[in-house]
Order: structure tokens, then C-alpha cells, then sequence
């Protein structure tokens, strides 16, 4: 038997050359003038050494063998098989996969044939010795999972002292890992099991003797296999040890990753010492050239001044040596750029500091000429005596906006009017709503309570505050990160708060200090001492640390929802423009910040009372405002059950309320506990979910269709079409090319609409039977039967909203009525979606909505033309006093306007705008709140929009669910409503970002989507045109994909095909007169089609 280190004298001592010496478990060397063991299969370059892992220090017995030739000829090996079997192509992992000589291996996507006995540290390569560079034939094993391990601390090298603990740290990353060890030399200290949702292991270790130690960690897999392993070598002295240590050296200044101009001066300071006291000299280089040098027995202070000379990535370098020789360096790399003088710019809030705020009036209780005023943080300058509020009449006149925005435009800090939704996409989490509780999975969330206010002052709490995050964010993965406290919520009720002085960088530099953790000290450095700074240092720790984590901050919905508010201006002016303002001040959703958070996640205590149906409108309403503030989705987080379950998941008396979550920019509902009613509702919701954007194939350019030819004409028809055939009629009857319609964007919309369709419908362009030449006209016949409606029913007027053309000879009750967004010719707009028989909704038709605020973008442009039309709840014309009896005014166009806007403020709808800017380029009119209209504009948001003017509820509402985020209920799918049998909606419809019913502008405002104002006429004409039907009625035969073949093929002459679409179009047959009227139009119709046709290279005889 053997005992510890001492081995049997008539063991045979081999003296161990590096690179020439191969040896086996057991077998013992002689090397300096020690004896070793081998043991873990050393390769020829493991050098024996006390703290290694392939070795154990033994008593030398006995003589060694004499030493071979300094320069020993390797002995020849057997020369490997110039043909070897390929097949048995073996992956070489470092560290574990053992080989013999003829192996052939696979490594970095080339083969070797092993040679010269390699170890398994010895990788393979074409300059390697040990390998023989060879071809891969057939297909080797796949390369199983790489386990990454690295230890993080101790440091090789790295001083320690008896009786002090330490914590030996890693990093594992693999799925085949499942257990760790931690060795110091031969004893074990732990093992552990592997997480796999954790990549950080640690283990508490306390030297007890003096020496070096190799620390070693071991990682197995589920057969108890080494997978991998890594070794760093330490240093153990005893309290008090005399050995001589080299001397430590730091940077204070410059901070690592920092930039200067090449003019700037750089200050360069250094912390060295050693334990010894006897330093010598210190060294400065950049990029190895040396610029500051010092004296280190005389000088207590190491600091120098030193000029670039060049740009470019620069590397400081420190060196600090003592009296022993020991030296120690360190460095680290700034950027040199060339300076860059920025414009001065006015701080947009000291712009209306001198100037008085209404109703502080100038005057005591007036203002008069030239007197400056502030409403709404824009100055308006008084034209002549006035009483009036700043900006409301004619007697006062624009002078800047307070904010340094252009004027005129809205101002930063107000009600948000967005052109498209906030897209609702979060990493992570899927394209539809999540509704989850406790027990039902949803996307990792960790939510990490930070400082609550009473703490910001304490210094020592902010720093175990930010230790906590620092080693949450650590462990965060992929998570979703909820920062809980109550800053922000005290924040938006006591501004004071947001000037108070907090140690941020104190306390997060010790932080960084205690956790090691690799958070750049220039970015610490950036922040500021105060609310600012406190906030923007936990975005900085989670997306420094956990980068592949989305995250934001937790706000409260507060009292103001339990108060009656008459719209959206009301809920901004209660609460959503105090959270905007300190979002914005904080700057945590600031869109070009690398550390810009994700998104809001909201919380309703459950301390404070249930909200009614009514208040939860009010919440929502302010999600939707303070999310669209910030352009960045929200999430609803820790809701309680028994107030909230009811109305998000609907019951006996109401409606689900999840597509009205997700209009107002939620993708998620986490609700704090399980019920099994709520457990069954959700697992109902799962069959069918609320979208929430489309995801699929994208549609490239070209790809229209399989001709390349016609995609190559149709492509480069761009600038005939938008210069010669979009045209639109100025009021001085010149025909100039439409600012609202581009061909580009109908071949957008074209595609979607050819190539995916909705429901199975698609836009038809070619016959599978016919050859490619008469499928090119038969595309182009197609295109142009459809442009020629287009051009005549809304490209001729620029418009995309619907205009106000009302007048008391067409049976207005007045000219111009703001009630023309009701319906016009005596129609009721709204009304299209009731069935006049049984008094209810047809199956797709929108809900109606009279709390929609909404007003339309495209208006006429003649001279004094009526405003756009608009739709407004009446609580909130009462709310202004503008209301005669209940009911709204007219447009007059008389009333000239001295200054001409070319921008308007388009925070507010367009009945609230200041006089003379109510649109842009408006030269007269303004609104008489007159009563005159006899009714209110009261849910009347359904008036015509997109290029063949989709109008009323059920158009929306059919639109909506097969192209948009469905409204239908989903217990009527599968049903049969007054003949309909409901469809189920498309499970990802292409535009499942817009609810068109919510808000019907959106065709319009889009500029995300611009084909979807061109998409609503195609919807149209594939269900109304191309799938036209009057069985046992008079057209029964008329079919419209026979009806324009016969046209081509019959050599594309008369005017009965164009005549016939126009019908359906305008009147609802395939006729010139129909039961409803003759076709308005129709010469022009005619002229459209050919002149398109005309365009596109094809010649047709009218």
C-alpha cells in the first residue's frame, strides 16, 4: 500500500522533457529537481508542477534515468493509414476526448489524423504536431453541445491569506451540464446540481495553510461524465509572511472605454503600492511609447498631464516595478476624437420665465396690445384689448412655444395623437394578448423591488439596493424584469422630489466594488446625483448585466380613475400629463438611449376600492396616454383577482375587455392569484386569442407575382402613374399629382392582397390556364378596372377622410354642418350595421362608440374650405360650453385669415384648435357653435376613409375582422346571424396591430401601413366586385372573372366591362342605371380605365 506522497523505491523515475516525454496514469518523472505522479493523462506539454491538476508531488527513490539527448530524435511512430476510415470521424473536445494514434477527429469544421500521442488538452491543428491535417469524408457524429465554463474569482495568481474566505466563482453555460464540482488541490470541497435557468455557481473556501492551491472546477453531465474543467492556479500566504510581493497597480484616471478630443488634455492618475515599501519606479506608455515616468522612492503621488497626438483607440499602460525586480502592470483604452462644437441651444425652459400664465392676467383682469401670456405652456401676444383665454380667439396671436417646439406644432408635453399604434411586440413574449395567473405559464417574469422614497437619502440602504439589483439582474437571463417601487407614483405628486440631492454614485460604485460586477465606472460617472440619476442607474445595471432582458418601470393607477371624466383631455389634464412629464424628465423611454427601458407595467392595489366598468375606462384610458407618451407597450402586473378578473374576462352582464387592453397598448395581464373561474376563462381565451401584430412572410419588391416581366412593368410604371395618372383637382382646376396616394403603396397593398389575401380571398391577376402574355393584360385590365374607381372616388380630391360637402339644397339642415361625420344626403352612417328588421347588429358590424374622440386628416382646399369632420362624446362639448340644446354648429367659410399656418397643433381634435389653424393652409371659415346642426357628432366616427370609401359600422366592422384585431365575439363564431353564419377570424391577419374599429382613422393616419388605405378598397372589390352575386335576381349571370376574360379576349373593346364594376361600385349593380340610381360619372370612370391602361403599355378601344 501506498501512502500520501511517498512511492515505492523501485518505481522506475523517467526525467520529464516538455514536448517529447509521454507518460501514463502513475507513472513517475523527475522534473527541476522534484519527483511527480502523473495522474488525469497529462499530455507532452503538461509541465509538472506542485499545483497542477495532471501531477502530485512525490519523494524521488532511487537514481532516475539517465537523461536522454538534450535534442532526442523523437522514435519514429508507426506511420498512420494514408487511407483511413473516415467513418468513424471522432469529435474532438478539449479536455475530454481521449484519442490513440490513426484517429481521425473532427475540430473547427476540418479532420485530423492524430499522431505523436496527443493529450487531451492538445487541439487540433494544421501546425500542430501532434496532428496530421486530412479530408472529411461522409458525415461525421454530430458535435455535441459545447459546455462553456469560466472561472470568474479568484484570479490566477491571485494573493490570498490564511484563515480569510474567499468565494470561488464560475460561469456554466451548456445543456448537457448537470452537476458542478469545486476542488481546491485533491479535496472536494462541493458539488452542485446545475439549473439551467442559473449561470452563476459559487462556493465559500477558507485557506488553512500557506502554499500555492490550484483550484479546480469540474462540470458532469447526467452519466456522470467530465464534460468540462478548469484549473487556476492561487497563492496562500500566512499573517505575517516575509516573502516579497510585486507591487499593485491601478488607473484612477482615465476611466476604461472613455473618449476625448484630440485638443483635451488628458489627466492621467495612478494608484501603486507594495506591501514591501520599496517601489523603484512607475511607467506610463501609450501604445507603447513612453510618456510619463517616475521616481517611486521619492514621489508619494503618481500624476501626469498628457496631449494626444493622433485620433484613434488608444492603450494606456502602467508599470510599476519594486527593488526585487517583481513588476506588475495594468492598462486600459480610451478613444481619441476630433473635437465637435455644438450650436448653442436655448433651454426650452427658460424661454417663457419673464412671462405671465393665465389667468395671472398683465393687466389685473385683462391683457391688451402687445401683452405676452402663457396657456398650456405656449405664449400667445395680445393683438388688442382682450378678457378671452391666450390662443382662443382672434385677439391673441402666437408667440413661441415655451418648449423651444417649432410653433405652431404641438407642444412636447401634450395629449398624444399618434399616426400609427405603439407596436406591441416584446421580446420574449408572443404575438398575441397573455392573460396568466399564478398557476398558468406565462413568459419569465422577475419583478425586483428597488428603493422606495423613504430610503433615497440613506446612503447604505441605496447601496444594498443596488447590490440586490446588480445580483438579480445577474441571474435575470431572458426574463422580463419588473422594477417595483413608489419613486415614481410619490414622484408625479411632489416635484420637489425630482431636485433632491441622492449618492447615486456612491452608492452604486460600492456596490460595483462588493459585487465585482463589469458596469462601466465612466457610464457611473455620467449620472447625476439626483432622481435622474437614481432612475437611469438601475436602466443602466439591467441592461449592462442582463442584456437579453427586457424590463421597465411599475406605476400605480391612481385616485383620479375614481373621478368623472368627460374624455381624454380630462384624464391628461387629471393624471397622464404629470406621468408623461416625469417619464420625460427621467428619461427612461428616451428612444435613442442604449439603456432605454421596455415598457410600463401598471399595477392596481388591491388596498384601494374596486373600480367600476366606467372608472376602468378612465385606467385605461391613462395607459393608453402615458404609453403613447413614451412610445413603448405596456404591461398589466399583480392585478387583483377579485376586482379585476370580471371585466378583462367578461361574465353574465358584459363583454371580455381584452381587445379594449390591447387598444390601449397592454400585451399582457398577470393576475395576482388563482380562481378556478378565472382558470377556466383563460383556458377559454387560449382558443382564441387576441392578436396583436402580424407575423409572417414578408413580402419582398418584385414579388407580385410569378411573371417577372409584368412585376418588372408594373414596378417601373412608378413615376408615369404618381406624376400622370394619380392626379388630383386644386381649386384653381389645375390637375397636380395626389400627396396621398402612391403607386408604391398600391403595389404594396396589391401584394399583400394578391399573394396572402384575407380569409381565402385574394385580389385575382392571372389565369393558370392562360400563357403569360394574356395573363399580363389580364393583370393590367384588373388593376385598371380598380384604379379607375379609385381616381374618380377620392384620388380626384386628394382625400383619404371623407369631405363635408353638406349643403341645405341636398337637405342639410345647414351648409357645412359639423354633423356632415354623421352621414350626409340624409344618410346615418352609424345606422349601416344595424339589420332594419330585427333592430340588431349585423354579425361584423362595430360596436357603436360613443366615447370616440376622432377627427379626420384630409379636408377640401378651396378657399374658406370646411374643416375637417370630426366625431366628439358630449360631455366633452358640454364640458367646453358649446352645446345649443345638445346639439353642435355649422363651418362658415367667411372670416379671412391674416396668417396662413403651415402647421397645426395636433394634439388637439380639430374642433379645439385655435381659430385660423385649424388645418394647414387655411385662408378662412371657422366653426359657429350655433346649434344649428340639430344633432350632436356623438358617436359618429364612421364616415368614408380609403381609396373607395369604406363607410359606416358594418364596412369597418367586416374590414376589422378579417384584416385587423377581430371585435367579434367569439361565442357567435360558428353561429348564423340574420343569415350570416360567423366566420372565425384569421388567426395572424396582416394588420392585427390596428383596431379599426376602436379607431377608424387609422386608414388614413397610418404611416406604418400606407398600402391600408389602398387594402380597404381592395377588401372591397374582392368581396363586393369580384364575388358580385344576384342569384335568381336579374344578373344572375354575371360573373366577374368570366366577364373579364371575355373583355381581353374578345380584343379589349366597348366600355361594357368598366360600366358594368362602376355599377357595383357606385349603385351596387353590374349596370350604367340601377334600382338605387344611375352611375355618377360614368364618362369619367370610362376616360380613368383607358387613360390607366394607357400607362401600362396596353391599348384598349372604347
Amino acid at each position: 500500500m501506498i501512502s500520501g506522497n511517498a512511492y515505492a523505491s523501485d518505481v522506475n523515475v523517467v526525467s520529464f522533457v516538455p514536448g517529447k516525454t509521454i507518460v501514463q496514469n502513475g507513472d513517475m518523472v523527475s522534473y527541476n529537481g522534484e519527483c511527480f505522479v502523473a495522474k488525469n493523462n497529462p499530455g507532452v506539454w503538461e509541465s509538472p508542477s506542485v499545483d497542477s491538476w495532471f501531477w502530485d508531488a512525490a519523494e524521488c527513490s532511487g537514481e532516475p534515468n539517465p537523461n536522454p539527448n538534450p535534442e532526442p530524435e523523437p522514435e519514429p511512430e508507426p506511420e498512420p493509414n494514408p487511407n483511413p476510415d473516415l467513418g468513424g470521424i471522432i469529435p474532438f473536445i478539449p479536455g475530454t476526448t481521449q484519442v490513440k494514434n490513426g484517429d481521425v477527429v473532427s475540430y473547427d469544421g476540418q479532420c485530423f489524423i492524430a499522431q505523436n500521442n496527443p493529450g487531451l488538452w492538445e487541439a487540433p491543428s494544421a501546425s500542430s504536431w501532434f496532428w496530421a491535417l486530412t479530408e472529411c469524408s461522409g458525415e461525421p457524429s454530430p458535435e455535441p453541445d459545447v459546455t462553456e465554463l469560466s472561472i470568474l474569482s479568484p484570479v490566477a495568481s491571485q494573493l490570498l491569506k490564511v484563515n480569510e474566505a474567499i468565494v470561488i466563482k464560475a460561469r456554466i453555460d451548456g445543456e448537457l451540464a448537470t452537476k458542478v464540482e469545486f476542488w481546491v488541490n485533491n479535496t472536494k470541497l462541493a458539488e452542485k446540481a446545475i439549473d439551467q435557468s442559473n449561470l452563476l455557481y459559487s462556493q465559500t473556501w477558507t485557506p488553512s495553510e500557506a502554499g500555492s492551491a490550484a483550484i479546480n472546477i469540474f462540470v458532469f453531465d447526467k452519466n456522470n461524465q467530465k464534460i468540462e474543467q478548469k484549473s487556476v492556479s492561487v497563492k496562500v500566504e500566512a499573517e505575517g509572511n516575509d516573502d516579497f510581493t510585486a507591487p499593485v497597480v491601478t488607473f484612477t484616471s482615465p476611466t476604461n472605454g472613455s473618449t476625448v478630443n484630440k485638443t483635451d488634455t488628458v489627466s492621467i492618475s495612478i494608484n501603486a503600492s507594495d506591501a514591501d515599501k520599496d517601489l523603484t519606479t512607475l511607467v506610463v506608455n501609450a501604445n507603447n511609447q513612453q510618456i510619463c515616468t517616475f521616481d517611486a522612492a521619492v514621489a508619494n503621488t503618481f500624476s501626469c498631464d498628457w496631449q494626444p497626438t493622433q485620433t484613434g483607440s488608444v492603450t494606456l499602460s502602467a508599470i510599476a516595478t519594486d527593488a526585487q525586480a517583481l513588476s506588475s502592470s495594468t492598462s486600459l483604452s480610451i478613444t481619441v476624437k476630433e473635437e465637435t462644437v455644438e450650436p448653442p441651444v436655448t433651454p426650452p425652459g427658460g424661454l417663457c420665465e419673464e412671462f405671465n400664465v393665465y389667468p395671472d392676467w398683465t393687466r389685473g383682469d385683462h391683457a391688451t396690445t402687445g401683452d405676452i401670456m402663457v396657456n398650456n405652456n405656449i405664449a400667445y401676444s395680445a393683438i388688442y384689448w382682450t378678457q378671452s383665454k391666450p390662443g382662443s380667439d382672434s385677439t391673441w396671436a402666437l408667440h413661441l412655444n415655451c418648449d423651444g417646439s417649432e410653433p405652431g406644432t404641438a407642444p412636447l408635453l401634450s395629449l398624444p395623437n399618434p399616426m400609427d399604434p405603439v407596436r406591441l411586440e416584446v421580446a420574449g413574449w408572443p404575438n398575441t394578448f397573455v392573460v396568466a395567473s399564478p398557476s398558468l405559464t406565462a413568459p419569465a417574469t422577475l419583478t425586483i423591488e428597488t428603493s422606495n422614497s423613504a430610503d433615497l437619502a440613506d446612503v447604505d440602504k441605496l447601496t444594498a439596493t443596488f447590490v440586490s439589483m446588480i445580483e438579480m439582474a445577474a441571474q435575470a437571463s431572458s426574463s422580463s424584469i419588473i422594477i417595483n417601487s413608489d419613486v415614481l407614483d410619490k414622484a408625479t405628486q411632489d416635484k420637489g422630489l425630482s431636485s433632491e440631492k441622492i449618492a447615486v454614485k456612491e452608492a452604486l460604485i460600492k456596490a460595483v466594488d462588493s459585487t465585482g460586477s463589469k458596469i462601466d465606472i465612466d457610464a457611473i460617472n455620467a449620472l447625476s446625483n439626483d432622481l435622474k440619476g437614481w432612475a437611469q442607474a438601475h436602466n443602466l445595471i439591467i441592461s449592462t448585466l442582463a442584456p437579453e432582458a427586457t424590463f421597465g418601470w411599475s406605476l400605480s393607477i391612481g385616485d383620479f380613475a375614481y373621478n368623472p371624466h368627460s374624455g381624454r383631455q380630462s384624464v391628461w389634464n387629471a393624471a397622464s400629463n404629470y406621468t408623461a412629464e416625469l417619464l420625460n424628465k427621467l428619461a427612461l423611454y428616451k428612444a435613442d438611449s442604449a439603456t432605454k427601458a421596455d415598457f410600463i407595467t401598471f399595477t392596481k392595489p388591491e388596498t384601494t376600492a374596486m373600480l367600476s366598468n366606467e372608472q376602468w375606462h378612465n385606467a385605461l384610458e391613462y395607459v393608453k396616454q402615458v404609453t403613447d407618451y413614451a412610445k413603448v407597450p405596456a404591461m398589466l402586473a399583480d392585478m387583483p383577482t377579485d376586482q379585476a378578473a370580471n371585466y378583462f374576462m367578461g361574465d353574465s352582464s358584459h363583454k371580455a375587455q381584452i381587445r379594449k387592453a390591447a387598444f390601449s397598448n397592454i400585451f399582457a395581464i398577470l393576475f395576482n392569484k388563482d380562481t378556478a373561474t378565472l382558470t377556466d376563462k383563460i383556458e377559454q381565451y387560449q382558443a382564441v386569442k387576441v392578436p396583436l401584430y402580424y407575423v409572417g412572410e414578408e413580402l419582398e419588391k418584385g414579388s407580385l407575382t410569378r411573371i417577372e416581366a409584368l412585376n418588372k412593368a408594373l414596378a417601373n410604371a412608378e413615376n408615369v402613374m404618381d406624376n400622370e395618372a394619380f392626379l388630383y383637382e386644386t381649386p384653381q382646376s389645375q390637375w397636380i399629382p395626389s400627396t396621398v396616394y402612391k403607386w408604391n403603396d398600391f403595389l404594396d397593398g396589391l401584394n399583400a392582397m394578391h399573394n396572402i389575401g384575407v380569409a381565402g380571398n385574394k385580389f385575382w391577376l392571372l389565369n393558370d390556364e392562360a400563357d403569360d402574355a394574356t395573363n399580363i393584360t389580364y393583370a393590367k385590365v384588373a388593376i385598371a378596372a380598380f384604379l379607375a374607381q379609385s381616381m374618380q372616388e377620392t384620388i380626384r380630391y386628394n382625400a383619404c377622410d371623407e369631405n363635408n360637402w353638406s349643403e341645405v339644397k341636398y337637405g342639410a339642415p345647414a351648409d357645412y354642418p359639423m354633423s356632415a361625420s354623421c352621414g350626409q344626403l340624409g344618410q346615418k352612417y352609424a345606422d349601416y350595421g344595424v339589420n332594419p328588421d330585427s333592430g340588431l347588429d349585423y354579425a361584423y358590424s362595430c360596436p357603436r362608440d360613443n366615447k370616440m374622440e376622432v377627427s379626420a386628416l384630409t379636408h377640401a382646399k378651396w378657399y374658406g374650405a370646411p374643416a375637417p369632420v370630426f366625431a366628439a362624446p358630449n360631455a366633452v362639448l358640454e364640458e367646453r360650453g358649446l352645446l345649443v340644446n345638445g346639439h353642435v354648429g355649422r363651418w362658415t367659410n367667411s372670416g379671412h385669415c391674416n396668417d396662413v399656418p403651415e402647421n397645426v397643433d395636433t394634439s388637439k381634435q380639430v374642433w379645439e384648435r385655435d381659430e385660423c389653424k385649424t388645418y394647414v393652409g387655411q385662408k378662412a371659415g371657422t366653426f359657429l357653435w350655433d346649434g344649428s346642426s340639430q344633432e350632436s357628432v356623438e358617436g359618429c366616427g364612421w364616415w368614408g376613409r380609403g381609396v373607395i370609401q369604406t363607410t359606416g359600422r358594418q364596412n369597418f366592422g367586416t374590414l376589422n375582422h378579417y384584416l385587423g384585431r377581430s371585435h367579434v365575439d367569439p361565442a357567435t363564431i360558428g353561429k348564423t346571424i340574420d343569415g350570416v353564419t360567423v366566420e372565425a377570424p384569421p388567426a395572424n391577419p396582416l394588420y392585427a396591430d390596428l383596431d379599426l374599429c376602436s379607431n377608424p382613422g387609422l386608414i388614413c393616419s397610418s404611416e406604418e401601413n400606407k398600402e391600408i388605405k389602398w387594402i380597404a378598397g381592395l377588401f372591397y372589390w374582392v368581396t363586393s366586385v369580384q364575388e358580385y352575386s344576384n342569384e335568381g335576381g336579374q344578373y344572375a349571370d354575371w360573373n366577374y372573372y368570366n366577364e373579364i376574360k371575355k373583355y381581353v379576349d374578345g380584343g379589349l373593346k366597348g366600355t361594357q366591362f368598366i360600366d358594368d364594376v362602376s355599377g357595383i361600385v357606385n349603385r351596387g349593380c353590374p349596370d350604367t342605371v340601377c334600382e338605387s340610381g344611375e352611375v355618377h360619372n360614368v364618362k369619367e370612370r370610362q376616360a380613368n380605365f383607358k387613360l390607366v391602361l394607357e400607362k401600362l403599355g396596353v391599348k384598349a378601344q372604347l
